[in-house]
């Protein structure tokens, strides 16, 4: 299978949309100053409709989570694993604060849709593969906005702040909130309007390409210097997107299928999502990390997917 036939029209695409971006701030069509809303507009409306759109076309239920509890549970602690690699990495090359926060936020958070969609709509069948998509696109999408939320908010808050209000803020965002709801709706068969389901997926169609164009405006206002972070980034590119996956596909292998463990190898070395430009704009992390690390680990999976499938060969 020749794994870069698959993704290259989806990275012309990629980067045609940033270089839109990028172009339309070089021309001050898109001030910086239009940047935190964009990113707000994005994380509290577009991407909670896109959620609720894919949720209620699939029909995910939390009776579905449950039967797949294998991949579930392993997928669960695959992200538990990409947390502590990139704590390990923050704490030997001495990354500091907020860089670090968005340094553990790449690593959990992949992008799914852009790299692991295709490639399993390519590899597999309806019956023998693409069953694992909505299952876990629903669990990546709690995991990121629960465990990835907390490690790119991590010591942010204001030490005035009880701790359960910190939990709340995190909890109840519009993303996790989306998700539950649209759940237990589809768990206890009930069904959206028609019009409502409508305008939450035409919303929700516009965030890939809102969000690249959204990267390319961060790239074009990263500041001097900021490519410092290409010193740190190797670590992220060698561990998310090959050493964890490759480590999650070894330690599955005596209690999951072949096809289980190739799914769960995807989603871990996944480049780290779009979405991340955003968080760190929206909570002012270092957004320039956050812009190189997304652009420069979407290039390289075109290497390390490869790599990956070759080298996990050898462990069947």
């Amino acid at each position: 299978m020749d794994y870069f036939i698959i993704i290259a029209p989806k990275l012309v695409s990629f980067f045609l949309l940033i270089a839109l971006g990028f172009t339309i701030s070089k021309l001050r069509i898109f001030p910086k100053s239009c940047l935190p809303s964009l990113s707000a507009f994005l994380i509290k409306v577009v991407l909670p409709c896109l959620t609720v759109s894919l949720l209620c076309q699939r029909g995910t239920t939390w009776a579905d989570l449950a039967g797949f509890h294998g991949i579930v549970l392993c997928q669960m602690a695959g992200y538990a694993l990409l947390a502590a690699v990139g704590l390990l990495c923050v704490r030997l090359a001495g990354i500091r604060p907020t860089t670090s926060n968005v340094h553990v936020g790449c690593m959990i958070g992949g992008n799914y849709g852009f790299v692991v969609i295709p490639i399993l709509m390519a590899l597999y069948t309806p019956e023998n593969g693409q069953q694992y998509i909505p299952i876990c696109s629903a669990i990546d999408t709690m995991m990121v906005w629960t465990l990835g939320l907390y490690f790119f908010t991590r010591g942010i808050e204001k030490d005035s702040e009880p701790w359960y209000q910190i939990l709340i803020k995190r909890l109840f965002n519009p993303i996790l909130v989306s998700i539950v709801l649209i759940l237990t709706l589809n768990s206890l068969s009930v069904t959206l309007p028609g019009p409502v389901l409508e305008v939450c997926t035409n919303v929700g169609n516009i965030s890939y390409s809102l969000g690249l164009i959204y990267v390319g405006c961060t790239i074009c206002f990263l500041k001097k210097g900021s490519l410092h972070c290409l010193k740190t980034l190797w670590m992220l590119v060698l561990t998310k997107l090959f050493a964890v996956p490759l480590l999650i596909y070894i330690l599955t292998g005596p209690i999951l299928p072949e096809t289980e463990r190739v799914v769960l190898m995807l989603i871990a070395g996944a480049p780290s999502m779009t979405t991340s430009c955003m968080i760190a704009g929206q909570y002012g992390l270092d957004e320039d990390y956050a812009s190189t690390a997304v652009f420069v680990t979407t290039i390289c999976c075109m290497v390390t997917i490869p790599l990956l499938f070759l080298t996990s060969a050898l462990f069947r």
